[in-house]
């Protein structure tokens, strides 16, 4: 019971830094949306990190804040499933290089090493997305068949291979 006032008071403080536009502020509400996460508190999390990336002004949020973010937004992911949560993890990864590379690099290889999975899943999804491969044309997927096409040239084959 005690934990879970002083957790209420500590997400009720956060909140009302809203007006507040400080990198304090920044950094306050990240802590508490770690705090909100690690106690399970998947809504309050993401009403968290919602704010700070709805900011109108983020000129203040450091690259090593938007790390921050974007492994709570792959930590959120985790725990719901929700596709939106990437969109948002890979928003902030590419936001953290664009800030400064050498601060977000230095922050995701200075993670723990039960939160690496998810910088290492997040850059390896940034990567596939800004490098895109091309499926070659002698590829066995060919999209102008269909799985009827094939199972009837299957059971062609197997028909002609079987003595009578």
């Amino acid at each position: 019971m005690k934990h879970a006032f002083l957790f209420s008071c500590i997400i009720c403080g956060a909140l009302s830094f809203n007006s507040c536009g400080g990198s304090d502020s920044i950094a306050e509400r990240i802590s508490a949306a770690e705090l909100a996460l690690a106690n399970e508190n998947v809504d309050a999390t993401r009403q968290l990190c919602g704010e700070i990336i709805g900011q109108k002004d983020r000129q203040s949020v450091e690259a090593k804040q938007m790390a921050r973010l974007s492994i709570l937004y792959m930590q959120l992911n985790e725990r719901t499933d929700d596709p939106e949560d990437v969109e948002y993890a890979v928003q902030c990864f590419r936001e953290a290089f664009k800030i400064n590379a050498d601060s977000a690099k230095a922050y995701y290889s200075s993670l723990p090493v039960e939160q690496d999975k998810y910088a290492m899943t997040l850059a390896t999804i940034v990567h596939t997305l800004d490098n895109p491969r091309e499926i070659p044309a002698d590829h066995d997927c060919d999209p102008t068949t269909t799985d009827a096409d094939e199972l009837q040239q299957m059971n062609a084959e197997t028909d002609n291979s079987q003595p009578e």
